[in-house]
């Protein structure tokens, strides 16, 4: 029988082979769950009513600047009335649950030529923007896969590699996330393949100016740009300071006094949602969140001397492994103690990319499993390796590649399973997904050692 049949072929294929036979499986299965879900009882269906509900934030901040009521933007009691009021117009199911606005008021301005269409049409019009940017990034690291398989250019012979990149990203827990949620994730994702462009390219000042949109969500912004201008120098640190000071210039003039808003009230309202109330820590994928669910469970509170002193270790192990690794490749290779390893130093920035979007989540105190979708990059440039720079391939590298498929796995059922044993098994599967990287990426690859200081060329001109 085929379903008898799949597994041992699945098993006997070559890795990129599984890939496709994998992806397509799971692409074909949730393609079956969205057809029957229109043949299922509306009693029982997912229906648009349901679904977009986080863009009620978006939207009412949009309306708060459209209305001159900015400064209402993190007035809990204001937004919960004035989304209480949008969800009974829109017929939306809610129940009694609101979102609150978290990020800094410059971003409320995008949201103000949608506030002035009916919440239906302005949702539809940013599903579309989101698929705008899905397809533009998705383009964008799936180009950099074909130019791996092809340094030339796009060939027939990478076509099957890197058309895996959308395939894969499109069949993933936190695009289905993003999707159903109404989420900015899509934007997100294309603004840091656009920094990562820039950054592979060592284009500083523009990927430090491009880093600086970030902040809309400062927990994707503050990793990246730090390692950013640490890589990069100062021209990225200017280009950060001309994005911050423009950002800043247009909240004073356009929305004056909502940066003392967001300064004072954000942190009153973050202490509501997750001490005062019961708070779903199984959705985030930071330490703090690993260790609070763990010991303490969702019910509200205070998080306890243990969890913070736990939050606080783990933090700085995984923070500082990654901070000691590029201090110590960088002061090493200054003092001249290492060979030059590779022309360009391509192979190490790229590393230096993957490690810290990797374990830029697990810092941060506020990371929902949606923007886990922007792992995509790091997970493409890890593909980028293998496939172009097959020579710095150890064997070890298997164990890399089984945790990020079991992390890949493991988001479809995380959060049921987190709400109820208390583990987030995810944040245990991303630290060793980050750790692996950050060993990668300070690790002498003997062969490339050899072939720079015996040849001073590169492996790709030795190779030819």
């Amino acid at each position: 029988m085929p379903n008898v049949q799949f597994l041992p072929a699945l098993r006997a294929a070559k890795p990129r082979r599984r890939l496709w036979l994998a992806g397509s499986a799971l692409g074909l299965f949730l393609l079956t769950m969205v057809v029957g879900n229109a043949f299922v009882p509306r009693d029982k269906a997912v229906t648009r009513a349901m679904l977009g509900h986080d863009f009620m934030a978006f939207y009412t901040a949009g309306a708060f600047v459209r209305e001159g009521r900015y400064r209402e933007m993190y007035n809990l009691d204001a937004v919960k009335a004035y989304e209480a009021t949008l969800s009974r117009s829109a017929g939306l199911e809610v129940g009694s649950s609101f979102g609150p606005w978290w990020n800094p008021p410059f971003y409320a301005l995008v949201f103000e030529p949608l506030a002035a269409l009916p919440y239906a049409k302005a949702l539809d019009l940013w599903r579309w923007i989101g698929t705008g940017a899905f397809l533009i990034a998705t383009t964008m690291l799936a180009s950099f896969v074909a130019r791996a398989a092809s340094p030339c250019g796009f060939t027939r012979a990478g076509s099957p590699c890197y058309l895996l990149v959308p395939l894969l990203i499109l069949v993933s827990m936190p695009f289905l996330q993003a999707m159903s949620h109404g989420q900015n994730t899509f934007t997100s994702l294309l603004m840091l393949v656009i920094v990562v462009a820039l950054w592979r390219q060592k284009r500083a000042w523009l990927g430090g100016l491009t880093a600086g949109l970030l902040f809309y969500k400062p927990q994707l912004a503050a990793v990246v740009a730090a390692a950013i201008v640490f890589d990069l120098g100062w021209r990225a640190l200017a280009g950060l300071c001309v994005t911050g000071v423009a950002l800043l210039a247009v909240m004073m003039i356009a929305m004056p006094g909502a940066i003392g808003d967001y300064l004072h009230l954000l942190p009153a309202n973050v202490r509501w949602m997750q001490v005062e109330h019961m708070y779903l820590w199984e959705r985030h994928v930071t330490l703090k969140a690993f260790w609070r669910l763990m010991l303490q469970g969702r019910e509200a509170g205070e998080a306890s001397v243990l969890t913070t002193g736990l939050t606080y270790l783990s933090v700085a192990a995984i923070g500082g492994s990654l901070a000691w690794v590029a201090l110590r490749e960088r002061f090493a290779s200054a003092r001249g103690r290492w060979p030059r390893l590779y022309m360009d130093d391509d192979v190490r920035r790229d590393r230096l990319i993957t490690a810290t979007i990797a374990v830029m989540p697990l810092l941060m105190p506020f990371y929902f499993d949606y923007d886990l979708l922007l792992l995509a990059v790091p997970a493409t440039l890890y593909a980028v390796e293998r496939i172009g720079r097959p020579e710095l391939a150890r064997a070890n590298d298997v164990w890399l590649t089984r945790a990020w498929v079991g992390l890949f796995v493991w988001l479809f059922v995380n959060p049921g399973l987190a709400m109820h044993t208390h583990v987030n098994v995810t944040v245990i599967l991303l630290s060793c997904v980050a750790g692996l990287l950050i060993a990668r990426s300070r690790r002498c690859d003997a062969q490339v050692v050899s072939l720079s200081t015996s040849n001073k060329l590169t492996p790709f001109a030795a190779a030819a």
